[in-house]
């Protein structure tokens, strides 16, 4: 199954409130009429950074499964996207700013199943990759050296790596090299982990080996899961 992610600026002229507001209650009926989707939720952005990334291209990222590449491939055809949310795009969104990923998923914590009304905060960064490092070594390395170094006592719930499909460089380099998700119960315990003096040593430490300098982003988001198993 493949993940994808609509990185979503807001439109200039519209505040945050009405962003949001227009995403979920009149963008995603429509979306839920778009039969190739297998899920679709909507990580709304929070007010508060993530200290070490103040900068926020993206209001939004709307996460989309299909069952492969070529169903996503596809979507820009498809009349259930055609006819009723491609429409709907430019009253909230800049389409000249929306970037898309097609990612396959490592979950690395499974955590406990979610249920679609499940209350969580997730962090999300989007990465990239160190200069002169490949594709091949970036997600080796991410997962099977980063990876469990995590801790898996510090209050995180879920973790998961959505690596950027390899065969999507055959024609330009994506936005980002991968998407990774923490997920907390709630606000405190992501504030306890991500402020932990253990956090903060093995990210300092550990980034530098597999991540460039600049370019990554990072945001806060709540979820809201509009069609889930």
């Amino acid at each position: 199954m493949i993940k994808g992610f609509a990185l979503i600026p807001k439109k200039a002229g519209i505040s945050d409130e009405q962003f949001h507001k227009h995403w979920e209650e009149v963008h995603a009926p429509l979306a839920q009429q778009i039969r190739a989707l297998r899920r679709y939720v909507q990580a709304h952005r929070l007010p508060e950074s993530v200290p070490g990334f103040d900068e926020h291209p993206y209001e939004g990222i709307a996460e989309i499964w299909f069952d492969d590449l070529d169903a996503v491939t596809r979507l820009g055809e498809d009349p259930d996207y055609v006819n009723g949310a491609l429409p709907d795009e430019p009253n909230f969104l800049d389409q000249s700013k929306l970037r898309f990923l097609a990612t396959r998923e490592e979950v690395v914590i499974p955590g406990p199943e979610l249920d679609r009304d499940a209350q969580t905060v997730k962090m999300m960064f989007l990465l990239k990759r160190k200069a002169g490092m490949s594709v091949a070594d970036f997600q080796r390395y991410w997962l099977e050296e980063h990876a469990p170094q995590i801790p898996r006592d510090l209050g995180i719930l879920r973790y998961v790596q959505c690596h950027q499909a390899p065969e999507t460089y055959a024609s330009e380099a994506p936005a980002f090299d991968g998407v990774a998700e923490l997920s907390f119960a709630g606000h405190a315990d992501y504030e306890a982990y991500w402020s932990s003096e253990r956090v903060q040593t093995i990210f300092a430490a550990d980034a530098p080996r597999f991540l460039a300098d600049t370019g990554s982003v990072g945001l806060l988001v709540r979820e809201l899961r509009i069609i889930w198993p």
